[in-house]
């Protein structure tokens, strides 16, 4: 079966079970963490993986890697195990994620630009998008001092490019093209 049909069943089942439980927003937070756990730590799916750990010790395991000892991902986790999936667990946090945000309407927005923004530049941005319908927004700002000025806005699967770097591609990319037709 497709890893992306399984994993966003199980975490759409997560994601009833949390809302029955009340802990849907942990779970949201713990998702970010295995996330960095399982990106960051080469081993730890190998690990996961390995035959020789019991599966209580597989879940524990896990419990640890986003500190959450309590039922609701206890059972999440101990499923997983059970089920054989632990190669899908970062295809499933992701589904979770975007699942919780889609039922909490929620935009993720990253933006990124040549220096930091100050707190209350962040306020306006975040005000303008809550205007446009979301009742909340995850604002990640990068700097990136390459783009040299100006900013590189992604939010859903769009993306705007106000970047001075971006223009003088364009700018570069249009001169080209014109100087082949010369030719």
């Amino acid at each position: 079966m497709n890893a992306g049909i399984v994993s966003t069943r199980y975490a759409q089942a997560l994601l009833e079970y949390a809302k029955e439980c009340k802990c849907e927003n942990e779970i949201y937070k713990n998702m970010f963490q295995l996330i960095a756990t399982i990106t960051n730590v080469q081993e730890f799916l190998i690990v996961l993986q390995n035959p020789l750990l019991s599966r209580d010790e597989k879940v524990k395991l896990l419990c640890d890697a986003v500190n959450n000892n309590k039922d609701c991902f206890h059972k999440f986790a101990s499923l997983v195990m059970k089920q054989g999936r632990e190669e899908l667990l970062i295809h499933i946090a992701h589904a979770y994620i975007s699942l919780y945000r889609k039922e909490k309407n929620i935009m993720a927005v990253k933006l990124t630009t040549a220096i930091s923004l100050s707190l209350d530049l962040e306020d306006k941005i975040v005000s303008s998008i809550v205007k446009d319908g979301y009742n909340n927004v995850e604002l990640e700002n990068i700097v990136d001092s390459s783009i040299i000025g100006g900013f590189l806005l992604e939010a859903d699967s769009k993306r705007l490019d106000a970047s001075i770097s971006g223009a003088l591609e364009r700018v570069k990319k249009q001169i080209v093209d014109n100087n082949r037709r010369l030719v």
